[in-house]
């Protein structure tokens, strides 16, 4: 226990701790009754014991122990060792029976005050407080025998001395006043403040004692003499009045001090928790809004690719000229990258940011940010997004967030309005420089990157103070190629000849991983010269990629199975030539395994190629999982991912939680028929997308009637604990009718699944359609935001009239009844579908009708930002001010999800931007919880 620790324990009121241990004292003298009676025996002169007693003491707080011992000098040797006699042979408990005694005998006199109570509280008082002294310098607990010692010796002197022991226990008591307070600072005050007290406080109580023993004793231990009692008060006790007001006076000017100094004292730790708890404030609104603007972690995905780089490879990028002058460059530059596939642009694109990084990534002046494109994330297709990201990782690297920004957040807007070039050059404005890569460019879809190009041609051309260099890689395509040429970009074109050192630096560590059996793989062979042809073979055939070396050495695993040299080296001689031809031998291979294998390479392929969003790994276990000997979820056996990849043949890979293929080059080969390549089975089936669609609407509607939810969730955490167990069940009712409307036309099996599911009862329809209602999303706060209880019938009309089953005619007639279902229009305006709302308007539906949770039509389509479809409602009537909802009204609605066109559109139509809107759950979601 600490010294400030010590000192609070023995100061603190708390009852139930023990009392500082001190000797046990003897039986009480006899104590006489008058005034005039004999006094003791005057004790004996200080021994070796009692001085030796005091003065052992362990080394705590030498600058407290001098204090005290500098006290102790001050003390009269007489006082002394009676002082520490009377702690020994006058008993506490003896002393109060004989104030009660005296209080008994005096309670009739007019001025009479109870003192026994009075001064046992003090007496208890002081031995806490003596204890807590010798603690505090970790002395013997006899330290406090002094102090203790003397009060007792006044209280029995004045029990004596009844004329003077009211006055007496009057002053004893007033120390309690001063005590008191020392010991409550304890608990707040710097421990060295209250010690520098506590000296003094220690002081002055054996200064009392010991001048209030003079006053009856003299310097003998004699008995004073006196004539009248007149005579002895102006002689002895005036002057001790008068010292004791000294004592007290000196007492209150050290508290004072203290007081003062505690005071300051706490100021200054008020400012500084104050300022902790503004640091701490900016802190969690710093990390909330930077989970608020984006979600997209491109720093994993760059960590991720620099991890496949090996040693020694990528630096020859650095080294080129027309990078050195972009790096170097005073001015805003844009430096394009370009290559064809495999050939380790990506890994190039993070190895250029980390040369940005070691050169630059500790200045002040400096930012920088990157993009790694994905054709597999749809986030990545809105500009918004991607600009959202780049804006997350320069704020991460600021101390404040910028107040602009914070302001969208706290207005609680959506992060796709951050999302823009405005909000871009406002955040890098003040900065030197900064470094911006994009990755990929060439995934991104054709559609969006009108918008991505303009981007990023108009942050370089932007007229501020701060120089911005843009580094982009990607395929050659035809609109990315000629939008930098028409600007004269400067260009890099990855060629074989580029790469052909790193290459055979790649090839040849991957052999000798290979060789010691990492990742799972073996390639058996024994010969040197072999392993030498192997890396001269792959070197000189590879043209510059990198995927191409890594499929070959797969194949020649397989081939080294029979571990002998011959049979890898004959493989080694057939190499396919290119991408296209290594993926035909990879689908031969997998047309070559066991039926079992072989069809769950194609279900996942299918799953890979025509699923409408990417399947997490667990969602994709379970699709696969699916078949017609499945009644219940039980039933289902899923295959570990381990054997999922295996019957692929390598074209995928596992990451981040979820399986995909290897390259953007797969999904190419296996949609896209090629003149004069092999055609096999597989991918003949890959290539009829109606036959794919039917066979993944088949798995989505036999799995919904595997969990089977009997009635909706009654709570949003119910809702999601349930898609959380039921894995599948997000994408199977939120997807099952794209895929039915992707065929040409329903098959007889899938329609017979739908029938079954339209002869649920209502409450098993609403369990589906509170669910499809969540769109694309099963998270938390998607859940949130869309929740409903489904509180109102719902038939197979009003799924219909909810999904894009209403644009199958032959679903409609045999489902869709002359009376619309109940808030047919809102569902039909929330799944954007513009031919059914226009049928339901004709039809007599009141367009500003609001539903359940107070939202009208209008809000849902603005939500879901579909032009056509706003249009239709505003020439209908629809009030574009109309308040309600979980958003407030369509303009906010429209705004949270950051639908620029549609704010413009509501503002080009007197929408009203003052309108009270999107209170947002200041409340708990309706029925969320």
């Amino acid at each position: 226990m600490g010294k400030r620790d010590r000192m609070r324990a023995w100061f603190a009121p708390d009852t139930t701790r023990p009392a500082p241990s001190r000797t046990v004292p003897l039986p009480p003298a006899q104590q006489a009754s008058s005034p005039r009676a004999p006094l003791p025996p005057s004790p004996s002169r200080p021994t070796a014991s009692s001085g030796g007693a005091l003065a052992s003491t362990t080394s705590g707080d030498p600058l407290l122990e001098k204090a005290l011992a500098r006290t102790l000098e001050r003390l009269p040797k007489g006082e002394k060792a009676a002082f520490v006699q009377a702690s020994k042979t006058i008993d506490e408990r003896t002393l109060l029976s004989g104030v009660r005694a005296y209080d008994a005998a005096h309670k009739h006199d007019s001025s009479f005050r109870p003192h026994a109570e009075r001064l046992s509280k003090f007496l208890g008082l002081l031995n806490r407080f003596m204890g807590g002294v010798a603690i505090g310098i970790q002395a013997s607990p006899e330290i406090s025998s002094l102090v203790v010692g003397s009060v007792r010796v006044v209280i029995d002197l004045a029990l004596k001395f009844t004329m003077y022991f009211s006055r007496l226990t009057d002053m004893i008591c007033t120390f309690e006043d001063y005590l008191g307070p020392l010991a409550e600072y304890a608990h707040a005050a710097d421990i060295n403040l209250v010690e520098k007290t506590v000296v003094n406080a220690y002081a002055n109580v054996l200064d009392f004692g010991w001048k209030a023993r003079r006053v009856f004793v003299d310097a003998n231990g004699d008995q004073r003499k006196w004539t009248s009692p007149r005579a002895f008060m102006r002689q002895h006790w005036e002057t001790f009045e008068s010292e004791f007001v000294s004592i007290k006076g000196d007492l209150q000017h050290h508290l004072d001090i203290l007081r003062h100094s505690v005071q300051a004292l706490h100021f200054d730790l008020s400012r500084k928790a104050e300022h902790a708890r503004r640091r701490e404030e900016e802190r969690t609104e710093r990390e909330a809004f930077l989970a608020w603007v984006s979600n997209i972690d491109f720093e994993k995905v760059h960590q991720d690719i620099y991890a496949k780089k090996h040693e020694k490879t990528c630096d020859w990028l650095i080294r080129e000229p027309n990078y050195q002058q972009w790096f170097n460059s005073p001015a805003s530059s844009l430096l394009w990258c370009h290559g064809k596939p495999g050939i380790g642009k990506s890994v190039l694109a993070s190895n250029v940011i980390e040369d940005i990084t070691a050169k630059n990534g500790l200045r002040d002046d400096t930012a920088i940010c990157f993009a790694y494109y994905n054709y597999r994330n749809m986030q990545l297709r809105e500009l918004h997004q991607i600009v959202a990201a780049l804006l997350k990782q320069m704020c991460r690297a600021m101390n404040c967030i910028p107040h602009n920004l914070l302001k969208t957040k706290h207005d609680a807007l959506s992060p796709s309005l951050v999302g823009n070039q405005e909000n871009f050059v406002s955040l890098i404005e003040d900065l030197s420089q900064v470094y911006v890569v994009f990755d990929a460019l060439d995934e991104c879809p054709e559609r969006e990157r009108e918008d991505i190009l303009g981007f990023i041609t108009g942050i370089v051309t932007a007229r501020i103070g701060c120089h911005v260099k843009v580094f982009v890689t990607g395929r050659n395509e035809m609109d990315i190629a000629k939008a930098f040429e028409d600007k004269q970009i400067p260009t890099i074109q990855i060629r074989a000849k580029n790469v052909a050192t790193d290459i055979e630096t790649f090839a040849r560590s991957q052999v000798e991983k290979l060789q010691a059996g990492e990742h799972g793989k073996t390639l058996y062979i024994t010969s040197v010269e072999l392993k030498e042809k192997i890396v001269r073979t792959l070197a000189t055939k590879a043209e510059g990629m990198f995927l191409w070396v890594n499929l070959q050495l797969d194949s020649l695993c397989q081939a080294s199975k029979a571990q002998k040299d011959q049979v890898v080296e004959d493989a080694l001689e057939t190499l396919p030539q290119g991408l296209p031809d290594t993926y035909v031998r990879i689908l031969e291979r997998i047309e070559d395994q066991p039926s079992y294998m072989r069809d769950l390479a194609l279900n996942c392929l299918a799953w890979m190629i025509y699923a409408r969003r990417p399947l997490s790994t667990r969602e994709l276990q379970i699709a696969l999982a699916i078949n017609s000997r499945c009644t219940i979820p039980q039933d289902l056996q899923p295959d570990s991912p381990r054997v999922i990849l295996e019957a692929c043949g390598n074209l995928l890979e596992e990451a981040n939680g979820a399986i995909r293929p290897i390259h953007f080059t797969v999904q190419e080969f296996l949609t896209t028929a090629v003149q004069g390549l092999l055609q096999h089975a597989v991918r003949t089936q890959l290539l009829d997308s109606n036959s794919m669609h039917k066979r993944l609407s088949s798995a989505c509607l036999s799995y919904m009637h595997l969990v089977a939810f009997s009635r909706p969730a009654q709570r949003g955490s119910r809702l999601y604990l349930r898609l959380r167990d039921n894995i599948f069940a997000s994408y199977a009712s939120q997807n099952f009718d794209y895929h039915i409307s992707e065929c040409d036309e329903i098959p007889p099996d899938v329609m017979k699944q739908l029938e079954r599911l339209f002869q649920q009862e209502s409450t098993y329809l609403a369990a589906v359609l509170q669910i499809k209602i969540l769109r694309d999303g099963h998270d938390y706060n998607t859940i949130e935001q869309r929740f409903d209880r489904m509180q109102f019938l719902v038939t197979p009309a009003t799924v219909v009239y909810s999904t894009s089953l209403y644009n199958i005619p032959a679903v409609r007639q045999q489902w869709v009844d002359q009376t619309p279902p109940t808030y047919a229009l809102h569902l039909a305006a929330s799944a954007g579908l513009t031919s059914a709302v226009i049928r339901l308007l004709e039809g007599g539906c009141d367009v500003n009708e609001k539903d359940g949770s107070g939202s009208t039509s209008l809000c849902y389509a603005c939500f879901n930002t579909d032009l056509e479809l706003i249009q239709t409602l505003l020439s209908k009537g629809a009030e574009i001010n109309a308040q309600g909802g979980y958003y407030g009204n369509a303009l906010q609605a429209a705004s949270y999800e950051g639908h620029e066109q549609v704010v413009k559109l509501l503002l080009e139509k007197n929408a009203d931007v003052n309108a009270q809107g999107w209170r947002l759950r200041q409340r708990t979601p309706r029925g969320f919880l």
